[in-house]
């Protein structure tokens, strides 16, 4: 009985294209996976009074930050001040919202016009202080409910990885 073992010195892997085949499919798959988080952010943000044209879900935007480094990240996130707090809520007994960022929400909420809604504002307020309110949740949700999608997305590119290297 006869073993014979060959190695093949051919292919990409040996051609040291195996670094830029890498960086380019994480590049690609971390677009792909910024934008379906983005979408799915948005999906679940509360629109509020400004509607998604100028509330909280006009501000999510989604990036891939790769900048010549070997570390390719992915970021969701907000621009807006109250995204955070739309997002974990508020807990009961902190400081109350700023004066005068409720006034347009009262305004259509309640259906009162502006000088009225000037008047609630202090008791809204106070009441947001005191009992405050519960989060969205909606980048955690986004995340959790998305996470086999984007495992998937990951999964096939280290496919696609390995298919190219092999070529």
């Amino acid at each position: 009985m006869d073993l014979k073992i060959s190695i093949s010195t051919k292919g990409k892997i040996f051609e040291g294209k195996a670094p830029e085949i890498v960086r380019q499919e994480l590049v690609d798959v971390m677009y792909e996976a910024t934008s379906f988080l983005e979408g799915e952010v948005k999906k679940y943000t509360p629109s509020g009074v400004y509607g998604a044209k100028g509330g909280l879900v006009s501000t999510i935007y989604g990036e891939v930050i790769e900048k010549g480094s070997p570390v390719v990240k992915g970021i969701v996130a907000t621009q807006s001040p109250y995204g955070e707090v739309i997002e974990k809520g508020r807990r009961a007994g902190k400081t109350w919202p700023p004066e005068g960022v409720l006034l347009r929400w009262i305004e259509l909420k309640m259906g009162v016009p502006e000088e009225q809604a000037k008047r609630l504002e202090f008791v809204v307020r106070r009441k947001i202080g005191q009992k405050g309110f519960p989060g969205a949740a909606m980048f955690e949700t986004a995340l959790k409910r998305g996470w086999p999608r984007l495992k998937k997305m990951f999964d096939d590119a280290g496919f696609k990885i390995a298919r190219k290297l092999g070529e």
